[in-house]
């Protein structure tokens, strides 16, 4: 087992079983290699925990376990599946919903590692080629733990040749209709890293739907194929959903006629966000919750955009067109965003 060494004073974090190793923290690492399990110790070669090797963002790898006798291996996997299994009881039996996260990374105990249940298709997605060297043991453990009709990977790192695919079962013709929260929506397990609707957002979305639809005029940006907007047009007065990808209209108009709403009810723009902006102010336009999802990062022909150094101005052109008395549903995928920002 290789032996990664913590600067002095940075054991205190990991001791407390924080899950991401950072590159800072440790003495020396050029010896570690993708995929590496290694044994990360205090200056007095203390045994704090075991680790591996699957670089994301500042982060040089994940731990996986604090005993050092532990072996990470199939079963290790399989316990892991079972206890996260046991702790999504109530989403394997609520009516109205047939798609959410099995296995959510370092929150079941695995950076680097998320499995979606899609109406009994799963999707395993990837986040560093570390733990891709993992795939036998994960794949054998899926086998073991959850029931499946097929089982698809999507890989979320850089530099990988192959995207995704087909790995085990049916090969179903898509898209699937899942259903969450009694709305239907359409989803692609076999095209682009994209599927159809983010199932971490489920929560939000039901949200949006009890708390901030009634009555209300919803503006819908970086609308994707419109879940935000579907959810809510039940029982809003309007929605506007905004997307600069061109096929955004179809998918979004797609999901609208899965649950009986007539898109030319609804309005869907394929405009960039900022221009949508100058539009929706120089006709006087309001709204009375707005949602804003961004992804990390994008880029057109004119601008570039990162959540990072642009989502307060995100937030200031949406307060424009903002009614009074009105919502901000602000949402971001960016690990690396502060919470305080």
């Amino acid at each position: 087992m290789k032996i990664a060494t913590l600067n002095k004073g940075k054991e205190t974090k990991y001791l407390n079983q924080y899950p991401l190793v950072n590159e800072d923290d440790i003495y020396q690492h050029d010896h570690l290699k993708e995929g590496d399990l290694f044994h990360l110790v205090t200056e007095d070669n203390r045994y704090i925990a075991t680790a591996y090797v699957g670089r994301q963002h500042k982060g040089l790898g994940w731990v996986l376990s604090y005993d050092q006798n532990e072996d990470i291996n199939t079963p290790f996997f399989v316990k892991l599946f079972k206890q996260a299994l046991e702790e999504r009881e109530y989403y394997r039996n609520i009516e109205g919903t047939n798609a959410y996260r099995l296995f959510n990374a370092e929150g079941d105990g695995v950076g680097g590692l998320t499995i979606d249940n899609y109406n009994g298709h799963l999707l395993i997605q990837w986040y560093s080629r570390g733990m891709y060297k993992f795939r036998y043991n994960v794949i054998e453990a899926i086998q073991q733990v959850f029931d499946f009709s097929s089982i698809y990977e999507k890989m979320r790192f850089k530099d990988s040749e192959y995207t995704g695919g087909h790995v085990l079962g049916d090969t179903p013709e898509f898209p699937i209709v899942i259903e969450e929260n009694f709305t239907f929506y359409n989803v692609y397990l076999d095209d682009g890293l994209m599927t159809g609707i983010f199932l971490d957002q489920k929560e939000v979305r039901k949200k949006l739907r009890d708390q901030f639809s009634e009555g209300r005029k919803i503006l819908n940006l970086f609308s994707y194929t419109g879940a935000f907007s579907v959810v809510a047009a039940k029982h809003a007065k309007h929605t506007t959903s905004v997307d600069l990808a061109n096929r955004s209209r179809a998918l979004t108009e797609e999901n609208f006629g899965l649950n009986a709403i007539d898109p030319k009810s609804q309005y869907i723009y394929v405009m960039d966000t900022f221009d949508f902006y100058n539009y929706a102010a120089r006709h006087g336009k309001e709204y009375d919750t707005i949602v804003i999802d961004p992804p990390s990062f994008a880029r057109n022909k004119k601008k570039t955009f990162s959540v990072q150094k642009n989502y307060d101005d995100l937030i200031n052109g949406a307060l424009e067109v903002l009614a009074p008395n009105g919502s901000l549903l602000l949402c971001t995928n960016s690990s690396v965003f502060p919470l305080k920002s």
